[in-house]
Formats: structure tokens, sequence, C-alpha cells
């Protein structure tokens, strides 16, 4: 499947829908980080990925994309500037 029937075929989010699905991406990467099974895994010696990374930094990225979007959102409305992922235009 093409990039261009990937988009065609999925529906158009919000910036809140598409806020909202990274909080709670954070939010369940945050409960399974803090899970004594899951701590207990990374701690094996054996646990090993290709750029040596662990869960947390992934938490790590989407509250820093959390965080730029919430930076494009503010400046917008302050230079009452929109680029096309407002709410208000993309309802």
């Amino acid at each position: 499947m093409s990039n261009q029937d990937t988009q065609k075929t999925q529906p158009s989010l919000t910036t809140t829908e598409i806020m909202t699905i990274i909080l709670g991406c954070e939010q369940t990467l945050r409960f399974v980080q803090a899970s004594p099974n899951y701590q207990q895994i990374e701690a094996s010696e054996r646990f090993s990925t290709s750029n040596d990374l662990r869960l947390g930094d992934a938490v790590q990225a989407l509250m820093e994309i959390h965080e730029a979007i919430l930076n494009i959102e503010f400046y917008s409305q302050v230079e009452g500037q929109t680029y096309g992922f407002n709410d208000s235009l993309a309802t």
C-alpha cells in the first residue's frame, strides 16, 4: 500500500485528537515502564536495542513532540497565523 493510499483511507485528525493520542501513548508507555515485570526485562543484561534505547526514550520523544505541537499552536495564535492543522480548519 502506498503512502497516498494510506492517506486516502486514514481519517483526518484534529490537533486535539492528535494531542490526545500522543498523551495516551505516553501514559500507556509510562504504565508499562512502571511494571515490575517490564523493569526486570529492561534490567536484563540481554536486553539490547540497536541504538541502546529504553522505554523512557520513547516517553521523552512523545513529550517533546507534544511540546512542539503546543509551541506551534501558541505561536500561531499569537501571530494570528494558521498552518492548516488548526482544529477549526480541520473540522
